[in-house]
């Protein structure tokens, strides 16, 4: 099977590749799709969902929402629905893919999708989001955020994913014990970063780091290697083709852990941002990973 861009963009900005047979620029999933993924993700939260008229109506912790092309909005918005981007739901590989085998037809997939990025950027509606964490402003968010340790350093994150982060410490240190790579890596750990309250870098968006769903894991040294896709791109022109051999990359055992609790990985993004985790469940179900 070939690697085709999927046009979904993640919360950490990034855009996800997969491994199908679609066309080459790939297809949304559809709303009912999406929804029932959502509702085992976080279950309990969303119930009722109906379609009338070609419009899809769920009710998500007492409050009616509407997909509305790709977008999640509240009742009184549904119509406004050309104002907001789409909301990010994406196929998410299994595997990494190996940019450096692309075409040149995908270069240029690629380099038009980028341009249209770099010309539209539209604010995504957080209305949903804001409501899945209950964090509407950075007083709420203050509220709901636990200060921990993970790993030997202290990182502030919100109270709902913390006992996930707490097992996936524990199997990467009972691993540890018999893995040199992934000892070496979680000892040389710098630093954490989790909950700051922002938006995604050059958009109006909010990011997964403001309600401190999205964690950073940042070595000592990253000896030389590319990180973040930003930092990358003004360097080099095809810096989207750069092989993993020059991208910094955790263990593939902490990769591994994250996603055994639903967190996706921003290294498997075009756009790619390799020292990123954040939780979103439902797009693991969705990918059949799940």
């Amino acid at each position: 099977m070939s690697l085709l861009l999927v046009v979904l963009s993640g919360t950490g900005g990034g855009v996800a590749w997969a491994q199908t047979n679609a066309e080459p620029l790939g297809k949304p999933f559809s709303p009912p799709v999406v929804l029932e993924a959502l509702k085992a993700a976080y279950p309990g939260l969303l119930s009722n969902i109906a379609s009338t008229n070609g419009d899809w109506w769920f009710t998500f912790r007492d409050q009616e929402f509407c997909w509305a092309n790709g977008r999640l909005l509240l009742r009184p918005l549904s119509k406004k629905w050309i104002s907001y981007a789409p909301q990010p739901f994406y196929e998410y590989p299994a595997t990494a893919p190996e940019v450096a085998l692309w075409t040149r037809e995908k270069e240029l997939a690629v380099e038009a999708l980028l341009a249209e990025r770099k010309k539209a950027n539209v604010l995504r509606n957080a209305a949903f989001f804001d409501t899945l964490w209950r964090i509407h402003s950075l007083n709420q968010a203050d509220d709901r955020m636990v200060h921990l340790q993970l790993f030997g350093h202290q990182v502030t994150m919100h109270q709902d994913v913390v006992a996930s982060l707490k097992r996936i410490e524990t199997v990467l240190k009972e691993q540890a014990s018999t893995n040199e790579a992934l000892a070496t890596f979680l000892k040389n750990l710098s630093r954490l970063e989790g909950f700051n309250w922002r938006n995604i870098a050059g958009t109006e968006s909010r990011s997964n780091h403001a309600y401190g769903t999205a964690i950073d894991l940042i070595p000592n040294s990253f000896g030389g290697r590319a990180v973040y896709w930003l930092w990358a791109a003004s360097e080099l022109k095809h810096w989207y083709k750069w092989t993993w051999q020059q991208r910094w990359l955790p263990p593939d055992a902490v990769v591994t852990a994250f996603e055994d609790e639903g967190w996706v990985w921003g290294g498997k993004w075009m756009l790619f941002d390799t020292i990123h985790f954040e939780y979103r469940p439902e797009i693991l179900i969705l990918s059949g990973l799940r």
